[in-house]
């Protein structure tokens, strides 16, 4: 527990170093979280595009990635400008975990058009994205919390898409690693986040029948 709350406040700390002064900017002009949880959203879709139209440039990846990187930058900090604007809503939270992963789907789509990736590999990048997010869902629902719980949360996996793609001109063939190795990472994910619920829950009801 102590060891998930350190990684919390890490993660905290990390996007407060690095963009505190953007979020305060924003809170300070009455920016709405939820614009920017539909600005995420409207960049994935521009990433996604990016993505298909690599037959035109191999270039284009590189935007792709780039674009994708500014909808995650989007996403981790919507979160923090609810909390400090006082904003935060039921409303808020469901918009933004639906958006999520209806981007994560989408930029799987433009990855698909590119060309550049196996059909395989985006499968399974893309189920196990999923998979992340649904346990996490789920933990929730029997009220289990899986915050720091991990190695391939939805950030990590834009972050080594996107570095990927940047290198793409140079070796094309190291977004397909990229995907495989994210698919793989999140599995491991899903894998531990399944053991820590059945261990909580199970501890939980022996409590109960202590």
């Amino acid at each position: 527990m102590r060891r998930r709350k350190h990684r919390r406040d890490l993660e905290r700390g990390l996007i407060n170093r690095l963009a505190g002064r953007v979020v305060i900017f924003l809170v300070r002009r009455g920016v709405s979280p939820l614009h920017l949880t539909y600005g995420a959203f409207i960049l994935s879709i521009a990433s996604s595009i990016l993505y298909a139209l690599t037959g035109l440039s191999i270039l284009f990846p590189v935007f792709g990635g780039v674009v994708w990187l500014a909808s995650g930058f989007f996403d981790a900090i919507d979160g923090e400008v609810a909390r400090l604007s006082s904003k935060t809503s039921r409303l808020g939270a469901y918009l933004d975990s639906i958006l999520d992963k209806a981007a994560e789907a989408v930029v799987c789509l433009g990855l698909l058009l590119s060309g550049l990736v196996d059909d395989l590999a985006v499968l399974v990048f893309c189920v196990s994205s999923l998979l992340v997010s649904y346990s996490r869902a789920r933990a929730e629902g029997v009220g289990v919390s899986l915050a720091g719980v991990g190695i391939a949360e939805r950030a990590e996996r834009i972050i080594l898409v996107s570095a990927a793609s940047l290198i793409t001109p140079f070796y094309p063939s190291i977004l397909n690693i990229a995907l495989y190795l994210g698919a793989t990472l999140a599995s491991i994910t899903v894998v531990w986040r399944t053991i820590y619920v059945v261990d909580s829950l199970r501890r939980e009801r022996q409590a109960g029948e202590a």
